[in-house]
């Protein structure tokens, strides 16, 4: 059976304004989802929601049981101080996951990111194309179930783009992919498109 994420009569304000009102739906698994809709629609509060990382005002968010969840975000916090090595040790460890110097070489290779030359580089160094190359690296390296993607592929040159596409595109048989995006390469890669009215 395919998994799926169920948006059961799901309503959630911002103070006065209703961002969304009574939803019904099902996410379901094996397909990118995309989730479009104009600036303050609610693209990135959507995912949140579909995370259980936000309760809703009223109704219910239903995961499959004992899934793990993973994101990309803008918002995404890499710490400065540690270098690309160190980010990906850090992270995997808060997922119970040991991550061997052959992974982080190969998760490197996997999104462009040469471990090589810049595994042992402060990330406040990196280029705002090279943390987005860390950030899915990040995801990559925890093996989650659900991936919660938001703007995945923002300040990636052509490469780093071909290469996450591929990765998402690689990993959606078994997986729940929501993708929050308005560029237009990525909409071309989702499957279902969900657009929000603003």
């Amino acid at each position: 059976m395919t998994e799926k994420i169920f948006f059961d009569d799901v309503s959630l304000s911002f103070g006065q304004r209703a961002i969304f009102k009574n939803v019904t739906l099902e996410l379901r698994g094996g397909q990118i989802i995309g989730v479009t809709g104009a600036n303050g629609s609610g693209k990135s509060t959507f995912l949140k929601l579909a995370g259980k990382i936000i309760r809703p005002d009223s109704g219910a968010v239903e995961l499959p049981a004992e899934k793990k969840i993973a994101a990309v975000s803008p918002e995404m916090k890499i710490y400065d101080g540690l270098t690309a090595e160190e980010n990906l040790k850090f992270f995997a460890r808060l997922r119970g996951k040991i991550l061997t110097a052959e992974k982080i070489f190969e998760l490197g290779n996997r999104v462009g990111l040469n471990m090589k030359n810049f595994g042992s580089t402060r990330a406040e160094n990196f280029s705002t194309g090279m943390l987005q190359r860390l950030k899915f690296a990040i995801l990559l390296s925890v093996d989650a179930d659900i991936w919660l993607l938001d703007e995945p592929t923002a300040n990636l040159d052509d490469d780093g783009r071909k290469k996450i596409f591929a990765e998402i595109q690689a990993a959606k048989s078994d997986k729940i992919i929501l993708l929050a995006t308005n560029d237009n390469a990525e909409v071309e890669i989702c499957d279902e498109i969900i657009c929000l009215p603003l």
